[in-house]
């Protein structure tokens, strides 16, 4: 086998500024302090426990949230067997503040920004003398080092009126943007990428469940011209049973579709369980939640095995500003 076929094809698939994004979130909290009166006065309702159990399960509630998720992934396939090397652990934790503002009278707009930081054990090539391996000989040696890197960014920009965000039925549509934040060529695409978002959840009362779909997908139309070409899906489905008005438990998983791949190998298909549950931080009411992932379809080269996914997300202070129309 050729470098290429091992080293890079690795390094391919592992593809898919950040400190801008969260700057502007910084100071969006900031001006909660600095609004007008008429805005402050919007923002002196607190809710309850209850409110905010009920509120947290919608995409497109009244809630800011601060979502943060770890996932632990253990990846696999046949170019590691070839090497020999054992399955290798992933680590990607993702900031995403849930910023939703009143745009009119009567719609809405949500603002996500998905800010990603990894840690990933990436591959290299030492050229030098010939190396043997299990599955052959390479005219190089392949070294692995954990490097930790920014990811790119995604804009998630979703809109809704206020009737299509209440539930039990809740509707949205959009745009996404993906940018290219990654520190290493590895951890992104070196693409500005830009598609079409959409959202349809059921929220049912507690005893009954909470159904849905998130898509999203994006096309490259700038950056690199010697990086790879951009055409990508991103499915999240959701089935949660209600247990209590705070706990749930089922699964959210992400499929991923990377249709510039073969047939074959484009899909990435994860199943699973888990819980999440509302609890108090001090006065600071957070979501947390845990879920484990099998994938039953990913690239037989290189591609997630398992995974598990680690839920935090506290309800920040909501600014005035933001339930007062910008138009």
């Amino acid at each position: 086998m050729s470098q290429n076929s091992v080293v890079n094809k690795i390094k391919i698939i592992m593809k898919g500024q950040a400190w801008l994004i969260a700057a502007i979130f910084i100071a969006l909290l900031g001006q909660a302090f600095t609004v007008q009166p008429a805005a402050a006065e919007e923002a002196k309702k607190e809710y309850t426990q209850a409110e905010i159990s009920e509120m947290i399960n919608n995409p497109l509630g009244e809630l800011w949230l601060l979502f943060v998720q770890h996932d632990l992934t253990l990846m696999d396939g046949d170019a590691l067997d070839f090497l020999g090397e054992d399955a290798k652990t992933f680590h990607t934790t993702t900031i995403q503040p849930v910023l939703p503002f009143q745009l009119t009278e009567n719609w809405k707009y949500i603002l996500r920004p998905v800010i990603t930081v990894n840690s990933w054990d990436v591959p290299s090539a030492s050229e030098g003398s010939p190396t043997f391996y299990p599955g052959g000989e390479l005219p190089f040696a392949v070294d692995w080092d954990r490097e930790l890197e920014l990811g790119d960014t995604v804009l998630w920009n979703a809109f809704a009126t206020n009737e299509m965000a209440k539930p039990p039925n809740i509707f949205g549509f959009g745009f996404t943007l993906m940018v290219p934040t990654a520190t290493d060529d590895v951890f992104g695409t070196d693409k500005w990428s830009a598609g079409p978002m959409a959202l349809a959840v059921h929220v049912g009362e507690p005893g009954e469940f909470i159904y849905g779909v998130v898509g999203q997908h994006w096309w490259d139309y700038a950056g690199d011209d010697d990086a790879g070409q951009v055409n990508l899906s991103n499915i999240q489905y959701l089935l949660f049973y209600r247990l209590t008005a705070d706990t749930n438990i089922g699964f959210g998983p992400n499929i991923t579709v990377d249709w510039t791949a073969d047939s074959d190998q484009r899909w990435t298909i994860p199943v699973g369980l888990g819980f999440n549950t509302m609890a108090k931080v001090g006065p600071l009411p957070v979501k947390v939640g845990l879920e484990a992932y099998y994938y039953v379809e990913s690239p037989d080269s290189f591609g997630p095995d398992w995974g598990l996914r680690f839920i935090f997300s506290p309800v920040v202070p909501k600014p005035g500003f933001s339930k007062v129309p910008i138009f």
